[in-house]
């Protein structure tokens, strides 16, 4: 009889261990999964964001992003923050357009659904709440500082240059609004947990080359900074190649044929060329 009334005091000490932690551990934990999951969305969404602007920045690499006159395509921080916006963090579903880069509010129904609190008021009401910063830096190691000896002195025969600020950063970040948890294990409201606003960040970096010749004009000055005999096509340099043809040319008339480093990009061979 002894073992019988021991067992039965076993089986009631388990179930009470069991309630006890299940109001302690398991019942808060499955309340919290569903929050959980929202903050871990809202800092990957941070992350993708992230990612976008750095490369964005790296394509679009004029105006204030680039340390030279560079005659890119240009977009500006503001523009690729709303894109940002538009493109990672709304729930839009219909393809990609190039006015979202403009876009004042939300549109497409506005951010994700399922970024909503216990109560359905939205975590992300705001749509300033997504901001975003970029920035580009000198390139890291020897191999910058000697590719910005090679472009001076291309420079100094091209004109030649290249944007040498080829370190590409962006941060995004994401505040959140939140309801407190009222409760505490003393029952004292005023010591619940309350998170107030919480922000999730991410910054991404890209090494890129961020150098693209627009237009055969660009083309041509960039080329003539790499060719050493464009300098006879400055005008002091076609001068003196002037001259030097006036000398040669007398014995070697074939010299006047000679356009020593002109640089025509685009151009067609007349063998190619299909007459209709």
């Amino acid at each position: 009889m002894t073992r019988v009334y021991k067992h039965k005091n076993q089986r009631g000490q388990a179930m009470a261990e069991f309630v006890i932690v299940a109001v302690l551990v398991l019942v808060p934990l499955y309340l919290l999964i569903p929050v959980l999951g929202k903050y871990i969305d809202m800092k990957s969404a941070a992350v993708v964001g992230a990612r976008y602007a750095a490369w964005e920045r790296t394509v679009f690499y004029a105006g204030p992003a680039a340390s030279v006159d560079w005659p890119g395509v240009e977009k500006t921080d503001a523009e690729i923050r709303n894109e940002v916006r538009q493109r990672v963090f709304s729930r839009c579903t219909t393809p990609i357009a190039h006015g979202d880069k403009s876009a004042s509010n939300w549109g497409c129904g506005g951010y994700r659904a399922s970024w909503v609190n216990r109560d359905n008021s939205g975590m992300l009401p705001d749509y300033n709440a997504v901001t975003h910063a970029t920035q580009n830096d000198d390139s890291p190691g020897v191999a910058n500082d000697v590719l910005n000896l090679i472009v001076t002195v291309a420079d100094a025969l091209g004109p030649f240059t290249l944007e040498m600020k080829g370190l590409y950063s962006a941060e995004v970040a994401v505040s959140a609004n939140t309801l407190p948890i009222n409760f505490s294990f003393d029952g004292e409201i005023t010591k619940a947990f309350d998170p107030k606003k919480l922000t999730f960040s991410d910054r991404s970096v890209v090494l890129a080359n961020g150098w693209s010749a627009k237009g055969s004009e660009h083309v041509k000055s960039q080329t003539q900074g790499l060719t050493p005999t464009g300098v006879f096509q400055t005008p002091v340099g076609n001068v003196i190649f002037k001259l030097i043809q006036a000398v040669v040319g007398i014995a070697m008339p074939e010299i006047w044929l000679l356009e020593l480093g002109k640089i025509e990009p685009d151009v067609v061979p007349e063998d190619r060329v299909v007459v209709p």
